[in-house]
């Protein structure tokens, strides 16, 4: 795996970590949901089956990536992943477990550099292990090995209307995969800043959905039709054929006068370092907040000129509320070794430092998730009571998050709200900008 490649799977999966991440066995088929919108299709009736519960049991999986496996690449560090997972999973047995079931957990630690460790992973717990739901860290397409090959019910990934279109088991998330941008896109244009502007648009082949089926009706929506348009579809295992292909696409924007570029999703992690090498220092619109951070927090040195004025959609994480600060101080009492360090805002460390508080955040918002739905499902827990729960679970703190999440069936992935960041040069971050 070339370092491009190995950085490109490891910033994604820190996005998705962070949302406080590209193989798997997927299919596909015609996606008749609006893209874009807040709705999903309608899930398909969850038969009344229940792997991996006892009477006294509820066997989950947990997957989360082994950045260990990167390290020549990339050094990115979220901390502990299974200490994590297993000190707040024993807080709740401890408390009665849910509905007086223990959850027992069966983790899957992903290779990154194995293109089929996703996939392995996904056979080893829905197959091998049969457990009742799977939680943790999905690239792209990576959940519908669970929730349509395995038929087996997912809680976090990327969950847009498409893929959930091909869900046949329960699956719940906090993060929409794009779909939030419809909604947010209109906030780059906040006090006309769009207006006059020449706009080009870029995306990597895997999310060109994401380019044509929302990202550009939602700028013809503000009377904006971009001049360029272009999506990187050179293989991924061949950096210099993506540095290349890059470089062409610079020039293209430049000659057509573009002086804004919309770069959708995990572009963010590459298109600013080609950008880097030239003079052309065009506003940079990011999809994608977390992704575009990943590449600010990188420890080697950059030319940030290409981030000024930059802007990005994310949601609005709130490191202080209670429900996070209260699963980061239950980790930090199970792990000494972290005492003082979960509870501080990751936000707020030096770029390139280590952010050993990923990892139990992402353990709290999942587990979090899980039990509000198998809490609410009642006694008698089988997907078709899950699946209900979700439907009906209504407003809902997602742990880190400002704003509430709301599940229903229209709004299986929370439909949190998109919000405006704009880049600080003096800290290397994106802040939330004034509402």
């Amino acid at each position: 795996m070339t370092p491009h490649r190995a950085r490109r799977h490891a910033v994604v999966l820190l996005a998705a970590a962070t949302a406080l991440v590209a193989t798997g066995c997927t299919a596909e088929k015609k996606d008749d949901a609006k893209p874009g919108t807040s709705g999903a299709p309608a899930a398909p009736p969850a038969p009344k089956v229940a792997p991996g519960v006892t009477a006294d049991t509820i066997k989950i999986g947990i997957t989360y990536p082994d950045l260990d496996s990167v390290k020549q690449f990339v050094n990115i560090d979220h901390g502990p992943y299974e200490a994590s997972y297993n000190a707040l999973i024993k807080k709740i047995n401890d408390a009665g477990g849910i509905n007086g079931r223990k959850i027992v957990p069966v983790y899957g630690k992903i290779n990154l550099i194995s293109p089929a460790a996703a996939q392995e992973t996904c056979v080893k717990l829905t197959q091998d292990e049969k457990v009742f739901a799977v939680l943790g860290n999905f690239n792209g397409d990576e959940p519908l090995c669970y929730v349509q090959t395995n038929k087996t019910a997912a809680i976090g990934g990327q969950l847009t209307a498409k893929r959930y279109g091909q869900a046949q088991a329960p699956w719940f998330s906090d993060t929409r995969g794009g779909d939030e941008v419809a909604d947010g896109i209109a906030l780059f244009n906040k006090d006309g800043s769009l207006t006059g502007k020449k706009v080009a648009v870029l995306s990597n082949v895997n999310e060109q959905g994401v380019m044509k089926d929302t990202v550009i009706p939602a700028l013809q929506k503000l009377g904006i039709t971009p001049v360029e348009t272009a999506v990187l579809d050179a293989p991924a295992t061949d950096a210099a054929a993506i540095g290349q292909q890059t470089g062409v696409f610079i020039q293209k924007f430049q000659a057509s006068g573009a002086d804004t570029v919309v770069v959708v999703g995990s572009m963010a992690a590459s298109f600013p370092q080609v950008l880097e090498q030239t003079k052309y220092r065009p506003r940079l619109l990011f999809t994608d907040n977390l992704q575009v951070q990943a590449y600010a927090n990188d420890k080697g040195k950059h030319d940030f000129t290409t981030l000024a004025n930059a802007a990005a959609l994310g949601l609005n994480t709130q490191w202080s509320e209670p429900a996070n600060q209260e699963c980061m101080k239950a980790v930090e009492a199970a792990l000494p070794e972290f005492a003082g360090k979960m509870t501080v805002d990751p936000a707020t460390v030096p770029a390139g430092t280590a952010t050993p508080q990923i990892a139990p955040n992402v353990a709290c918002r999942n587990l979090a998730l899980f039990k509000a739905l198998a809490d609410k499902a009642g006694k008698d827990l089988n997907y078709e009571t899950f699946q209900n729960a979700g439907f009906a679970l209504g407003s809902f703190q997602d742990p880190s998050f400002a704003d509430k999440a709301t599940y229903a069936q229209a709004t299986p992935h929370g439909a949190i709200p998109a919000r405006l960041y704009a880049f600080d040069p003096a800290t290397q971050k994106f802040v939330l900008s004034a509402s």
